[in-house]
């Protein structure tokens, strides 16, 4: 975008920047469709967000169409969901929001970021952002639990849209149970089930964990220059890596007896995002990323 162009009509080209562009702005259109309509129902929610649709819709095509600032725009308004929303949301819009902003343009020259605060290189800063977002990820993952527990116990809250499908669903299989029991009709108690872990799933598990921390060693080692192994790049380590969150999705499909669920859809572009980064900012030259 040239300095005097207020936004760029985007495009379908299949250069690493245009793909990182486009997985990053279905990102924020998955947000705002899902904050109406529930994927896994497959019908419109019975508490729509709409102040959240606005928001990740404008964030979506503000960034989609490279508007002039658009992502100092799309950080400054974290903090006003935090206030009309929920204070919570802005830890999560920093730990979320921020990387998948931010990271793209830290790794590609073509969207004209300059190193945040004007401090240090987009290299390092891209790289920090990164590191976090998996971080989080890896904090977050269920597979450890899977690959130990016996169990896969998940909470449910009492206004939660599918409760009543949720409890039909545990009720229908040998293999699910209500460890605190069902509450009484009427009441506001949450819903606790428990889904039994097949050796085999366990296994799954076990294999997820693997690619996790051989993924990381690799990328970690590729990126910096310590592991030199031919063939191997940190974009195919960032391949493995993404590739554990679609084996906890696929597990959880498996363990829960569930079908094809649109919910998952978020990983598409976060691994797009994810892989288009590791491609920028480590396996292109890194000169010029400072």
């Amino acid at each position: 975008m040239s300095d005097n162009a207020s936004y760029t009509m985007p495009n379908l080209e299949t250069n690493p920047a245009n793909v990182a562009l486009w997985a990053q702005a279905s990102f924020f259109f998955y947000m705002c469709v899902s904050s109406v309509f529930d994927l896994d129902m497959m019908e419109l929610s019975s508490d729509p967000d709409y102040v959240f649709t606005v928001v990740t819709g404008v964030i979506g095509l503000a960034l989609l169409f490279q508007v002039k600032n658009s992502r100092t725009i799309a950080i400054l308004i974290v903090p006003i969901l935090a206030i009309v929303e929920d204070p919570f949301f802005l830890v999560f819009g920093l730990l979320w929001f921020a990387p998948m902003i931010y990271m793209p343009a830290l790794a590609f020259d073509e969207f004209d970021q300059r190193p945040l605060f004007g401090k240090w290189t987009k290299r390092g800063w891209g790289t920090v952002l990164l590191s976090l977002f998996v971080l989080m990820n890896m904090v977050d993952t269920g597979l450890p639990d899977m690959a130990t527990e016996g169990q896969l116990v998940e909470e449910f809250e009492s206004d939660n849209d599918a409760l009543d499908q949720i409890i039909a669903d545990c009720e229908a299989e040998s293999d699910c149970s209500f460890p605190d029991g069902l509450p009484e009709e009427g009441s506001e108690s949450d819903v606790e089930t428990a889904w039994e872990i097949s050796s085999m799933e366990k296994n799954i598990a076990y294999l997820g964990l693997l690619m996790l921390l051989s993924s990381v060693i690799a990328l970690v080692g590729t990126a910096t220059g310590r592991l030199n192994i031919g063939g191997l790049t940190p974009t195919m380590a960032g391949v493995v890596l993404v590739g554990v969150w679609w084996v906890e999705s696929f597990l959880f499909t498996m363990v829960t007896h569930g079908g094809i669920n649109l919910e998952e859809l978020y990983l598409l572009p976060v691994s797009g995002v994810m892989l288009m980064t590791i491609h920028g900012l480590y396996t292109i030259s890194p000169a010029s990323q400072e």
